[in-house]
């Protein structure tokens, strides 16, 4: 019996709960589809759909030399070019497959917290999401995060249980291989599922999931050897594994994609991975601090489950955060992807923080764990409002609220004067120290107001109240901490927008014409364009172009440089250039060699620039 038994009473109608949750899934529902009608298209979404309706329709293979990059596991673009395949190649079919994915992942996670933690914190779950508009756009777009969340949140059903049928564990587990296979930083859950299946299930059960994920995993992996290794290489050390250089880029060049992204900066990426997936994140974090000690769980089964989500999260938000904001274990090394990459694997954070409310949050927590908790409500209050000084600190600057003597008399001197021409401090300091105030103040109201709370009650336990409290109100204000970052990017309809254009696109391009792409980050319009002919290497922009190096080796592996650019322009037939960079093409594409087709209906994306102009080399 859970804590939350209180809530079955008569004056609670016993569908209540399950009515509350499928009230949060249309609420998903309906921003989701807001989101992907309006959402831009970037560079990892065209990526996906194209190299997936590639691989299925037989124009390339995954890992193919010369072909598209294939820096992720395979089925990271098989799977949404299976929905292409069966219900057409485009925006609409990518992005809605990605909404289906995200209401099958709210159903998982709800499916497993209600067998945990009953009706009542079971809709709850569904709310986390609900309330999280960030996370609510990332699944709006065909991307891979939605499709191992899903994942995550099916293993859950399949396997974490008691007395799950063998069949679901072999099912469950073969999903698991299937998630390393999809995106291979998901490569511990094969093993962690597996040991989790030896604890509660037992060992016949643990010898099948075993074998089924080994099988599927190794199956995988002959398919596509050997150069599926060109997934696996970059992750081991090269002095101590030689053996693999055939499947790593020369190291004779120089990749323009090198960002210089300073402490300051990746500490904000790192709150802002906080603020968006803060109950996934916080929750989990407070579960930790309040996990009781052993002979206080009960039943054992909830333990174990609790054991399993926690160290499957813990382990891949590391993995994860090591990854993109403290390394540069890749050329393509992205520090503010990490809020992206957390999206991952939100289920298992939320499902193990619900487990732990639902059974072992520890009455009876110990000064240190007081101390921790008042030490991280005001670190994370002050973080978050420091990730959050470009929407904070922009709209407090002009304040005039610093006192200040003038020959008039007493008047009202602006902030940003103050700290800038007073003080000296750069504007983005000032921004920052600003929205990181602001944080740190509330941090310490939610303090005093517990404090007051627990004086008037001594019967009230501090710690319990001011964890609960910060993570109500976090929950609370889910779309208030997103602020402007969680907003619509366009009014216009972009998914119509992309048809429109892809169908000019079509209609104007002659059948099996060579395209040159400089028409931004995002190669999306040429999904609609299948007859043509392109550049792989291009598929992924400017993060696989390189400085120097040998460009047959280059092109081997999907990448490219300044002489196979030279030599592309010569041979392309089509040129589609994105009119902000058009001024670096005036003096290539003169009107001598080059017509130009009338300007397409609609751009691809509502930004200043985003417009196509379409070029064809005379005959």
């Amino acid at each position: 019996m859970t804590k939350f038994q209180f809530l079955k009473n008569e004056k609670l109608p016993s569908w209540l709960p399950l009515a509350l949750a499928v009230l949060g899934a249309i609420l998903y529902w309906i921003q989701a589809v807001g989101y992907a009608y309006t959402s831009v298209s970037n560079l990892d979404e065209g990526s996906y759909l194209i190299k997936g309706m590639f691989y299925l329709n037989g124009v390339y293979e995954p890992f193919e030399p010369y072909g598209p990059l294939t820096n992720k596991a395979p089925f990271a673009f098989i799977i949404p070019g299976i929905a292409e395949y069966f219900f057409g190649a485009g925006l609409r079919t990518g992005r809605f497959f990605s909404i289906f994915l995200g209401l099958l992942t709210l159903l998982g996670t709800w499916i497993t917290a209600r067998r945990w933690a009953g009706n009542w914190l079971a809709a709850f779950t569904v709310w986390v999401f609900a309330f999280s508009p960030m996370i609510i756009k990332l699944h709006a777009r065909a991307v891979s995060e939605v499709i191992i969340a899903c994942m995550l949140a099916w293993i859950a059903v399949l396997v974490v249980g008691e007395k799950r049928p063998l069949w679901q564990i072999v099912l469950g587990s073969v999903v698991a291989a299937v998630s390393v296979f999809t995106r291979q930083n998901m490569v511990p859950i094969l093993p962690f599922l597996v040991l989790y299946v030896f604890w509660q299930h037992g060992k016949r059960a643990g010898i099948w999931a075993f074998v089924a994920g080994s099988l599927a995993l190794l199956s995988f992996h002959i398919y596509y050897w050997p150069r599926v290794m060109t997934i696996w290489a970059p992750w081991l050390p090269e002095d101590l594994t030689p053996f693999l250089n055939a499947f790593r880029v020369p190291a004779d060049s120089v990749p323009i994609w090198d960002p210089n992204i300073d402490f300051w900066n990746r500490l904000n990426a790192f709150f802002q991975g906080i603020r968006y997936h803060f109950i996934p994140l916080l929750g989990s974090l407070f579960g930790l601090i309040l996990l009781p000690p052993r002979a206080d769980w009960k039943p054992s089964p909830a333990m174990r489950a609790a054991v399993f989500f926690a160290v499957s999260y813990i382990v891949l938000v590391l993995m994860h955060g090591w990854a993109s904001l403290a390394s540069q274990y890749e050329s393509y090394s992205c520090v503010f992807c990490f809020s992206n990459y957390l999206g991952f694997f939100d289920p298992l954070g939320i499902l193990f923080f619900v487990v732990m409310l639902a059974h072992a949050w520890n009455q009876n927590p110990n000064r240190a764990v007081r101390v921790l908790t008042v030490f991280l409500v005001v670190i994370v209050s002050t973080g978050i409002g420091y990730s959050l000084f470009e929407q904070v600190g922009n709209g407090l600057l002009n304040l005039p609220i610093v006192p200040r003597i003038r020959s008039t008399g007493l008047g009202f001197a602006a902030i940003v004067d103050v700290l800038t021409q007073g003080l000296g401090m750069p504007l983005t300091w000032v921004k920052r120290s600003i929205s990181s105030s602001l944080g740190l103040l509330a941090g310490i109201a939610l303090l005093l107001a517990v404090f007051f709370i627990w004086k008037r009650n001594k019967q009230t336990n501090f710690t319990l109240t001011l964890v609960n409290t910060f993570l109500i109100m976090g929950f609370l204000l889910f779309p208030v901490l997103h602020l402007g970052e969680s907003s619509r990017d366009c009014e216009t309809d972009i998914i119509r927008d992309h048809e429109e254009l892809g169908a000019y696109l079509a209609s104007i391009i002659p059948p099996d014409s060579l395209v040159y792409w400089d028409g931004g980050n995002a190669f999306t319009p040429m999904i609609y364009v299948p007859h043509a002919r392109i550049f792989p290497p291009q598929i992924n922009n400017g993060y696989t172009f390189h400085i120097g190096g040998d460009p047959d080796e280059l092109y081997y592996f999907s990448h490219w440089n300044s002489e196979l650019d030279v030599r592309w322009r010569a041979e392309a037939d089509i040129f589609i250039i994105e009119a902000k960079r058009y001024s670096t093409w005036v003096d290539f594409l003169t009107p001598q060699e080059f017509q130009e087709f009338s300007r397409p209906p609609a751009s691809p994306s509502c930004i200043e620039g985003a417009e196509l102009r379409i070029f064809q080399r005379y005959p």
